[in-house]
Order: structure tokens, then sequence, then C-alpha cells
């Protein structure tokens, strides 16, 4: 188990390898040296960057046990090598249905297939499907060999998802005692797949898009393209690079996280948000439902309005403040590193910018949209309709703090951070 007083820094790792290799790829290409950065490209910045974490959390962890005179040593299962075996196997069946339904929704649902967007989803999941066939057998049979115990086995993912599809079963049977949600274990797993399954389809996308989106801005600057334009272009040529770059990092990592969920890391989820509140708010936030909310309900874009400020100097000095708040946002995410998912516990972070605010994501991504959308401050049906959806994003905090106060280290880190969203003030 993890020592309450390590932190780890994974995150910075991942996020250092995200930037740099991020760069070199597009100067690769502009030199000529490179031809057309595929989606596979990019994959394999995010598998460079997992192994980056995982030295990063190995190393930093190495150096945690000897200032702290831990001596951490194997205690493999008192258990033979075939029973070992045989429950490597079933474990892995309970795994991979599940995983392989996924891959069957993206590869063949209209929504998946008939959106290109979706194109970098269906190759990520192609790619995972061969990973998982590969080594999750050893990854299993290493796991149950060496990090074997009973408090895990009481919320292993494979023997919950057994105990889930035999209740299914026996409800196809006529067996009326069995129900699936019986067993909160049980519905928790369920709701863990769900989870990762929704945003690891949509950060695969989100990712392709940040780098395609860096790579055309960054582009103008290394060609010098960027140098014959005015000056306030070359402000925004610069302004937007970052922005990618900054977002590369956020959900490169996010996309690590929904994937690799493991013992040794310590990043198992202890805890789902099972209220439907706490589903409803952050769901709302992303696509498809943000769109139906946003053109139905909280439509402000196409009201009548019109820009306040369009002087370059007064944008320039707002764009500055965009990347610091951009940046304190991604910050929060590097922070959470392996432990970053939406809707679960998977860990209480207190490092980084958590050391300081709660919320430090939600309150820097409403702050940087007060100030770059001044625009519907011109009408007042657009200001309600903007309030009204950053209003979502305090749903979201107060929501993760209900169900995150049920964990005991969250009520102490509570405690020892009391502000929510801006230090000594709220």
């Amino acid at each position: 188990m993890q020592n309450e007083s390590y932190t780890s820094y994974a995150g910075y790792g991942g996020a250092l390898v995200y930037i740099i290799l991020s760069i070199l790829l597009v100067y690769l290409q502009v030199s000529g040296r490179l031809g057309t950065v595929s989606n596979g490209f990019v994959f394999s910045v995010s598998a460079l960057a997992f192994s980056g974490m995982l030295l990063s959390e190995y190393l930093q962890k190495t150096h945690f046990n000897k200032q702290h005179n831990i001596h951490l040593s194997l205690h493999p299962l008192s258990a033979s090598n075939v029973y070992i075996l045989r429950s490597t196997f079933f474990r892995f069946l309970a795994l991979f249905l599940p995983f392989l339904l996924a891959w069957f929704i993206i590869q063949h649902h209209t929504y998946f297939t008939g959106n290109n967007d979706f194109e970098p989803t269906r190759q990520l999941f192609d790619y995972f499907m061969w990973i998982f066939l590969l080594a999750a057998p050893l990854y299993i049979f290493l796991t149950l060999r060496f990090r074997g115990d009973h408090k895990y086995e009481f919320n292993d993912y494979a023997l919950l998802t057994l105990i889930g599809a035999r209740s299914v079963w026996q409800q196809l049977r006529g067996n009326r005692q069995q129900k699936l949600y019986r067993n909160r274990r049980v519905k928790k797993v369920f709701l863990v797949y769900l989870v990762n399954f929704f945003w690891l389809t949509l950060m695969a996308r989100f990712l392709v898009g940040e780098f395609h989106g860096f790579s055309d801005s960054f582009r103008t600057i290394l060609t010098g393209e960027s140098a014959q334009q005015p000056w306030f272009e070359q402000v925004r040529n610069w302004y937007f690079s970052v922005f990618h770059l900054l977002f590369i990092v956020d959900v490169g990592i996010a996309v690590i996280g929904y994937t690799f969920a493991s013992r040794w890391l310590g990043n198992r989820t202890k805890s789902v948000d099972m209220t439907p509140l706490g589903w409803f708010v952050a769901l709302a936030c992303y696509p498809p439902f943000n769109d139906f909310i946003s053109d139905n309900f909280v439509y402000y874009n196409g009201l009548d309005t019109h820009n306040i400020i369009t002087s370059h100097w007064a944008i320039t000095v707002i764009l500055g403040l965009l990347i610091l708040l951009y940046s304190v946002y991604v910050w929060a995410t590097v922070a959470l590193g392996f432990k970053f998912s939406n809707l679960t516990n998977r860990g209480i972070i207190s490092s980084g910018p958590y050391r300081y605010v709660r919320h430090p994501a939600y309150a820097a991504k409403n702050i940087a949209w007060l100030i770059d959308f001044t625009y519907v401050y011109t009408n007042i049906w657009a200001t309600l309709a903007f309030f009204t959806w950053n209003g979502l994003y305090v749903l979201r905090a107060l929501t993760e703090e209900w169900h995150l106060s049920k964990d005991s280290a969250y009520v102490n880190y509570m405690k020892r951070v009391r502000y929510r969203f801006i230090p000594r003030i709220l």
C-alpha cells in the first residue's frame, strides 16, 4: 500500500515526454525528415509518455523508500502455479469479454463509424486489442503471483465481472433471486467500465485533434511564415501553439489514466459516484450531451452580441492571462497523473494546485472563460445562459465533494484545504 506521505509526480514525467516529443514531431515534419504524422505516431507518443510516467514513479518511489528506510520486497502468493494459471485464465476471460464488447461497439456502431472524428478512437482500440491479447495474461499472472491480497480480491474487477455475468445468466434463466445491482461492488465495476468507455473514446479523438491544432499553429512559427505576419497574428500563433500543447498534455494524461488502473500503482477505483445528479453534470460537459444542452437550453453564441475588447494590446494581455489559467488547469491534471478520472475516487491528491484549493481545474477554466468570452456581457440573455453553463462546473465540484466526502482521507484533506476555488476568498 502506498504510504500516506508519499506523493506521486509521475504526471510530470508524462507531461515532459508529451511536450518534448510533440515539438520534435512538428520540427521533423517541417525539416522534411518526417512525412505526415499519423494517428499511430500520436498514440506512440502516448505510449512513451506512459513509459515516462512509469519510470518517474519507479525512480521517485525508490528514492522515497531509501529516504524513509523502507524496504519493500515482493511476497509471492503461497498458492501453486497451477492454481494461479487457472485463475489467470478465468480473470483474463472476464476482462476480455467487456473489452471485446466495447471494441465491437466502437468498430461497428453508427455513432462511431458515422463520425470521422472517432477514427482515432477506432484505431486506438485496435491497438489496445493486440496489446491486451499479448500482454494481459502475463500481467494478470504476475499480479496474482506477487500482488495477491484479500483486500484486492474483494474488489477485483475480474471477479466482480464474473459475479455480474453470473447474475445476468441467472436472470436469463428465470431466477428472480439473482439481481445484477444487488451487490454494490458489482454495480461499481460496471460503472467503472462505463466511465472508462465513455471518456476514453472521447479523449482519444481529442488528443489527435489537439496535436493537429498544435502542428498547424507551430508549423507557421518554425517555417518563418508567422514572421511575415503582423505582430498581433504572431502573438496569436504563439498563443494557439502553447494552448494546444497544454491540452495535448491534458488529454494525453487523461488517455493514460482511463487506460491503466493497477494494483502496482495504487490507482484502482475505490468508489464511483452513483448519484444521478453527479452523472448528469459530468456528462453534460462533454459531447454529445453538451451540444444538445448548449444548442437547446443554454445557447448564447447565436444571440445578438458584439465584442467589447478590440484593442490588440488588450487582447494580448488577455491571451497571456488565458495561458496562465489554462496552465493551472493542466497542472491539476498533471498532479493527478495515474489517478486521473471523472466520477471516481482513485485516491486523494493534495499536491500541486490541490495544495491551495480543492477544485483548481474548474476554477481556472471558469475564470478563463469569464475573461475570454466578454462578448456575452453585451446581451442579458447571453449572459444568463453563459453563467448557467458555468454553473454546471460549480455543480460538478459540489457533487464530487459529496462523493469523495465518503472517504475519510478526503474529509481530512478538506480540513487542511478550506477553499474550493480561490485561495482565502471562495
